[in-house]
């Protein structure tokens, strides 16, 4: 149980707000259910990676910045920038399956399985190939709309909060059942698209100026937990 207390900013009042994070055993039963999915899904994905890592880097996966990475037949970029668009759809549908009433909770299971498949890639990487060597070890992380490379301990961060901000919302009584409602919270979805630019920016441009990846992650977390907690708190 994680209590959260704030003040809120929106309105200009003072009210101190408390919230406590308790979830239902339905919601329990659907996140055991979903962390074993991901965790296989996890697993199917670093199964693929050491496939292409053993055709295109048999000496070893060492990236310093993009200029290290090795020309890719088109045709096999194509394919694999196909791979990691598919992979989201699969877990858009998963929560969408889930949940198929609350838009805010369709969110957070969105969120709490893409966070448990990409550390468990991590994870499976470790036990396959021993890599990576380090939480500090450089890694291609995405490649929509391009390149998008940090060390691993960045997506690790990444998704560590993504899970916490996930349990939070799914705690939530508040219900969000069409996207008129969605959309009437629009100045808080201004905040959280601002902070999640924030966060793939660092991503995408990084090139060894750790400052302005880690104070775009950490900022931008920051952002989107202060956002959703307020929100939900005032709805």
């Amino acid at each position: 149980m994680i209590s959260a207390i704030y003040t809120p900013l929106f309105r200009g009042d003072s009210r101190t707000l408390t919230i406590t994070m308790k979830l239902e055993k339905e919601i329990l039963l659907k996140l055991i259910g979903i962390f074993l999915f991901a965790a296989a899904m996890g697993y199917m994905e670093s199964a693929v990676v050491v496939y292409l890592r053993a055709l295109y880097y048999p000496a070893g996966f060492h990236i310093i910045t993009q200029e290290s990475l090795k020309s890719i037949p088109p045709k096999m970029l194509f394919t694999e920038t196909g791979r990691e668009f598919v992979t989201i759809v699969m877990l858009v549908s998963l929560s969408i399956l889930v949940e198929r009433k609350d838009i805010t909770k369709r969110i957070a299971y969105f969120l709490f399985t893409f966070s448990i498949w990409d550390i468990f890639y991590y994870v499976w990487l470790k036990v396959l190939v021993r890599w990576p060597e380090t939480f500090l070890t450089n890694d291609i992380l995405f490649l929509i709309p391009r390149v998008w490379l940090a060390p691993v301990l960045a997506p690790i961060i990444i998704s560590v909060s993504l899970i916490i901000i996930s349990l939070f919302m799914l705690s939530s009584k508040k219900e969000i059942s069409s996207f008129k409602e969605l959309l009437e919270m629009w100045k808080y979805w201004l905040y959280i698209l601002a902070a999640v630019w924030l966060i793939v920016s660092g991503l995408i441009l990084w090139q060894h100026r750790s400052v302005y990846l880690w104070s775009n992650v950490v900022t931008g977390l920051f952002i989107i937990f202060l956002t959703l907690t307020i929100a939900l708190a005032r709805s």
